[in-house]
C-alpha cells in the first residue's frame, strides 16, 4: 500500500476524491482540488492504487472503497488522518467482483454487488471490519444502491425490478419490497430529508418514480420519463440509460444523469406535479456520478469514457443549469465524493 504524500490546502479550495475504474491510465482513487466560489478545478492526482475503485464512501475519518487482489474482489478500509492515508484498517476479499455501492451508518458498512446480486453489511470493531451479514438476492439481480430508512436498509435489484427491504432490528432480515413494472430497471434512489418522499430514477426504462411516505407505507404518485421527446416524426430514438440522482438541500430540484444521451435532465420537483425543466449536455461522454457543490452553485459530473470531470454552473433560483464552467481530464471516473 502506497500512502500519499500529505496535501496542502489552498485558501478557497476544498479537497474531492473520484473513483475509477482500473486502467492504464486510471489505477485507483484520485485526489483534485474545487474552489467552491470559482468553480475550478485542479488535475487530479492518484490518491490510493486499488483495482475497481469505482465507488468511494467518505466520512471524516474514514474512506471505503472497493478493491481487487489475487483474483478476489471486496471492500478495502482506509483510516485517514488529515486528508491522507494513516493506514489501511482492513481489506474483505469474499467476492468474485467489486461492489458498484457502498454506504456507510455509524460502525456499519453496507455494500452492493451488482453483478453478483449480494449485499455485504460489515459492522467495524475497534477500526477493523467484521462481516456480520451476507445477504444473497440472486445471481445477477442488478443490486446497485442501498438506502436506508427507518430501521430497513433498502436494495434496488436492477435486473429484478425491485426494490428489497431488509430489517436492521430482525437481523436484516427480508421486509418486504417496491414492485416496479417489469423491464423498467429500477437503479438509484434518494429520500428528501424529512423521508416523506422517495424519488426513483429506472435505468432501462428512464422514467422518475415519485413515492409518498408515511413511516413504512410506500405509495405510487407520479411517473414520468425523464428523456426529451423525439425530434421528427418516426424518428427513432438512441439508446438511454439513466445513472445517477441528485436532491438539492431546498428539496426543490432533483438532476439525473442519462448515458447514452450524454445529459442531465433537471426537474422541478416543488409543485403538486414534478415536471422536467432542462436537458443539458453533460459536457462529456458516458456520465455517471455526479455531486452538487456545497454552496449548490456548481455541478460536477464525471464522465467515464470522455470530457473527464466537468464543472457546470448552476442557478440556485431557478435550478436550470447555465453551462461548463471548467474541466480537468480523468479516464473512467465513475463516482465523486468533496471532503
Amino acid at each position: 500500500m502506497e500512502k500519499v504524500k500529505e496535501k496542502e490546502t489552498t485558501a478557497g479550495f476544498t479537497d474531492g476524491y473520484i473513483g475509477t475504474y482500473y486502467s492504464e491510465e486510471s489505477r485507483g482513487i484520485y485526489r483534485f482540488s474545487f474552489h467552491e466560489e470559482t468553480g475550478e478545478l485542479t488535475a487530479p492526482e492518484l490518491f490510493y492504487e486499488a483495482r475497481n475503485s469505482k465507488w468511494i464512501s467518505l466520512s471524516s475519518h474514514r474512506m471505503v472503497i472497493p478493491d481487487e487482489k489475487g483474483g478476489m474482489a471486496g471492500t478495502c478500509f482506509l483510516e485517514l488522518n488529515h486528508g491522507s492515508v494513516k493506514k489501511c484498517a482492513g481489506e474483505v476479499l469474499q467476492e468474485r467482483q467489486t461492489p458498484c455501492y457502498i454506504e456507510q451508518e455509524e460502525d456499519f458498512i453496507y455494500t452492493a454487488n451488482y453483478h453478483e446480486g449480494t449485499v455485504m453489511i460489515y459492522q467495524t470493531t475497534e477500526e477493523k471490519p467484521v462481516v456480520v451479514k451476507r445477504i444473497e438476492n440472486g445471481e445477477g439481480a442488478g443490486c446497485h444502491q442501498i438506502l436506508l430508512h427507518d430501521s430497513y436498509v433498502m436494495v434496488p435489484c436492477l435486473t429484478q425490478d425491485r426494490i428489497r427491504f431488509f430489517d436492521k432490528e430482525r437481523g436484516f432480515a427480508p421486509a418486504g419490497e417496491i414492485s416496479f413494472p417489469k423491464g423498467s430497471g429500477p437503479r438509484h434512489g434518494v429520500f428528501n430529508r424529512a423521508h416523506t418522499r422517495l424519488y426513483v430514477v429506472s435505468e432501462w426504462s428512464n422514467e422518475l418514480f415519485i413515492f409518498k411516505v408515511c413511516g413504512r407505507e410506500f405509495s405510487l404518485e407520479q411517473t414520468f420519463s425523464i428523456l426529451p421527446k423525439s425530434g421528427k416524426t418516426g424518428e427513432q430514438p438512441r439508446a438511454a440509460a439513466a445513472a445517477a440522482i441528485r436532491l438539492t438541500k431546498n428539496e426543490k430540484f432533483l438532476y439525473i444523469s442519462v448515458r447514452e444521451r450524454e445529459l442531465l435532465a433537471a426537474i422541478d420537483v416543488s409543485h403538486d406535479k414534478a415536471t422536467v425543466i432542462q436537458h443539458v449536455s453533460c459536457g462529456g461522454k458516458h456520465p455517471r456520478d455526479f455531486i452538487l457543490s456545497k454552496n449548490e452553485k456548481f455541478l460536477l459530473v464525471a464522465n467515464r469514457l470522455e470530457g473527464g470531470i466537468v464543472c457546470i454552473e448552476r442557478d440556485c433560483e431557478t435550478g436550470k443549469l447555465k453551462g461548463v464552467r471548467s474541466r480537468v481530464e480523468m479516464p473512467e471516473g465513475v463516482s465523486l465524493v468533496l471532503a
